[in-house]
């Protein structure tokens, strides 16, 4: 497996989150109930990590995300292969995500759903952070590391796509009688490995040497009423969400649930009117709150703009003046300034200034 890209942070910074993290309990307890089903001890599979299976069943509970992280040594070990990963991600279901899969199925849209994800990740696994942008195709989530997972980094991103798909793909089929890719894709950033395969028939489009790891969702399916939408449910669920997410020390960050919120559709962003409603807060409430951040929806969008700009400019063939509409402007012109006002460069020289830059993976 090739080095991991270098992580954000400086050593001492990440292994404090990784040693501070903790995951929930669910997540361990299906990796070991897995392993034993095919034929190795408890002891085998918790070897040097202190824990019991009696411990792994305690509800609610959780346990340090290093002890999850030797667990999964412990299967690489066993089972010799990192095939593993996607085969648990296939048998994934939308009740092992415990309250935040309720959630997901109560959402009116998938759209809804991948912001409800996106919000209350950090109460299952620490380990990654997900933000989203608009392209031709439609909804683009960024898979990214929240914490450095080398050794297990590949196995650790696998099994998180394929298990965040086969979620997705239930939430229009509860039943599991009729599979569908639904035109998802799912861009790993590395060779595409030899147990492919054996998997494909199983997966939806799969790309490898991909620039970043990616959840890419067809525009279609994003604002497609899902058949177990219950809205009464789904703000029950939030409210819980949040009140766990107090719990385990999570800040509050109204910035950064704005920015997720913020995703173009058709050329628009949404308003700060419909954010609001979809932070179940009134305009003028999220407005002073984010006065007190010393920012403005404004300013967030803003920035939200750039990013997607930039990722249109970097990524794809369109032209500025196609990329312009995208994010919502009907003038090149305007466009060009508000972009280099934020970033220093015009979108031509931006598109310029990526072109010279390293491939990262």
């Amino acid at each position: 497996m090739r080095a991991p890209p270098p992580y954000p942070l400086d050593d001492t910074t990440a292994m404090r989150l990784l040693e501070q993290a903790t995951v929930a309990q669910a997540y361990p307890l299906f990796f070991a109930n897995y392993a034993m089903s095919r034929g190795f001890t408890e002891a085998q599979v918790l070897e040097h990590t202190g824990l019991t299976l009696t411990q792994l069943q305690v509800p609610n509970s959780r346990i340090p995300a290093a002890l999850h992280g030797v667990l999964v040594m412990n299967l690489l070990r066993l089972f010799q292969s990192e095939h593993i990963a996607i085969d648990m991600g296939l048998q994934s279901s939308l009740t092992k995500a415990g309250m935040i899969g309720f959630g997901l199925m109560s959402c009116a849209t998938l759209r809804e759903a991948v912001a409800l994800g996106i919000r209350f990740l950090p109460t299952k696994v620490p380990f990654y952070t997900i933000d989203t942008s608009d392209d031709e195709q439609g909804l683009v989530c960024h898979i990214r590391e929240a914490m450095p997972l080398y050794p297990v980094r590949k196995f650790a991103i696998e099994n998180f796509m394929v298990e965040v798909w086969r979620l997705f793909e239930s939430l229009f089929d509860p039943t599991g009688q009729h599979r569908d890719a639904t035109g998802i894709e799912l861009w790993f950033d590395w060779p595409m490995p030899s147990y492919y395969g054996a998997y494909a028939s199983s997966l939806p489009v799969c790309r490898f040497d991909a620039p970043s790891n990616q959840i890419r969702i067809p525009t279609r399916w994003l604002d497609l009423k899902l058949p177990t939408a219950n809205p009464v449910t789904a703000q029950m669920v939030i409210a819980q969400c949040e009140q766990e997410m107090a719990l385990l020390g999570q800040v509050d960050d109204v910035k950064a649930r704005v920015k997720n919120l913020l995703m173009c559709g058709n050329g628009q962003y949404p308003s700060v009117e419909r954010i609001a409603h979809q932070l179940h807060t009134t305009p003028r409430t999220l407005k002073r709150r984010l006065q007190a951040l010393g920012t403005s929806y404004t300013a967030l969008l803003g920035e939200v703009v750039a990013r997607d700009a930039c990722r249109l400019l970097e990524s794809t063939p369109l032209s500025v003046d196609e990329i312009a509409a995208r994010v919502g402007y009907q003038d090149r012109a305007n466009f060009t300034r508000a972009f280099k006002k934020l970033t220093g460069r015009t979108p031509t020289e931006h598109r310029q200034w990526a072109l010279t830059q390293p491939t990262q993976h």
